[in-house]
């Protein structure tokens, strides 16, 4: 097949010149949703937006849809998320042989929108050849970068199709993700008593020391080879003449078995409980289960179908199991399976992320092949 590469470059830079953090990604979602009514599809927007926790986004998941041709063929989804993980004001983009890049102290933005620029591309020339498929729905969503909120907050019901492919994996192109971690986030406040740190510190009793001797004695980091977890963020003191009253902590555990998980979380809890207690502090531990695991069998329907197409696209089918959560965790947990694809985004939610043409278009052929396995497998 001959892929229209300008027309995707240009795709891709519009994408990434849209200025889109999360809970911003109204004129962009706006713009494809008119890009792909030229394709034929059928488009609306949800309401996810207005039911973020903490402030509401600009505009909710959008969801499109075409009709098949192929009766009987099993109906697929292809997603990615509009939001990217910092705002990007002033983005300069360059571009040096295959790669692209930003010059500004920006990230790119390739984390998703080089996963999202191939699926617009796809859809672009099936539209133009013409040739035969099954029913095919995007699901382009929003907030993935703060929590999968926007996948969460979608009604299963809204999804049609038997099986999903999410464009969120780093290289190399044609690995498909097959598990992914479930992960629970810690919000741990520890309550001491504020006292002067020079007259009197005998009187007072240290947040920040309670969290820094529960941290010392915690198992973190790689736990295992399935599971992790981390400090994010500590929060608190007032003043350095003052012995702090209060502190926050931020934390998470990740594990691709949920046994582990719940192991991990509560070794965690309890570790913060017993170390403030000792110390006269307290402890209070929210603990939020932000997603769930996911593991497909690597003979399932979904995989044996990304495989037989990453074959045809001249592609080697690869397996990965992930550390991080994506929309696809939510999408497996709707019950529709999904596996999430590898697109060329490397180094990303840094200044250094780049990408690259000529993955983005292994990324488009694939995405094609899947549509030409689907409409082509028996039903």
């Amino acid at each position: 097949m001959t892929i229209n590469e300008s027309r995707l470059l240009e795709t891709f830079l519009t994408l990434v010149n849209f200025n889109t953090p999360s809970r911003h990604e109204k004129p962009v979602s706006e713009w494809a949703a008119q890009y792909l009514e030229t394709l034929g599809f059928s488009v609306e927007f949800d309401d996810a937006h207005e039911r973020l926790p903490g402030e509401p986004g600009s505009i909710g998941n959008l969801i499109a849809f075409k009709k098949g041709t192929v009766e009987g063929a099993p109906g697929i989804f292809f997603s990615s998320h509009f939001d990217t993980v910092e705002p990007t004001p002033g983005l300069e983009v360059k571009i040096e042989g295959d790669r692209i890049y930003a010059a500004s102290d920006t990230i790119l933005g390739a984390d998703d929108k080089c996963g999202m620029a191939p699926i617009l591309e796809a859809m672009a020339f099936l539209q133009e050849s013409g040739e035969a498929h099954g029913d095919i729905q995007l699901l382009l969503m929003i907030c993935e970068e703060i929590g999968l909120v926007g996948a969460r907050l979608l009604d299963p019901k809204r999804i049609k199709a038997k099986y999903g492919f999410v464009l969120d994996a780093g290289p190399p192109v044609g690995t498909m993700t097959y598990a992914a971690p479930a992960q629970n986030s810690f919000r741990v406040t520890i309550t001491g008593k504020q006292s002067h740190a020079g007259a009197a510190p005998e009187l007072g009793v240290s947040a920040i020391v309670a969290a820094s001797n529960a941290i010392s004695k915690m198992t973190l980091g790689r736990i295992d080879t399935e599971t992790t977890a981390n400090i994010g963020t500590i929060h608190g003191g007032l003043a350095r003449n003052i012995v702090p009253g209060e502190v926050v902590i931020i934390a998470e555990a990740r594990s691709r078995v949920q046994e582990k998980l719940v192991a991990q979380t509560a070794h965690m809890k309890e570790v913060f409980e017993r170390e403030a207690s000792a110390m006269g502090a307290s402890a209070h531990v929210e603990i939020i289960g932000e997603y769930p695991a996911y593991r497909l069998e690597k003979d399932s329907p979904v995989l044996q179908l990304g495989a037989r197409a990453a074959e045809a696209a001249g592609l080697t089918p690869g397996y990965a199991e992930s550390g991080g959560g994506s929309d696809g965790n939510h999408f497996n947990a709707f019950g529709v399976p999904t596996t999430v694809l590898a697109t060329g985004m490397q180094n990303v939610h840094t200044h250094d992320e780049f990408c690259t043409l000529s993955e983005m278009v292994l990324d488009t052929r694939w995405i094609i092949e899947i549509v030409r396995a689907a409409a082509q497998s028996e039903h």
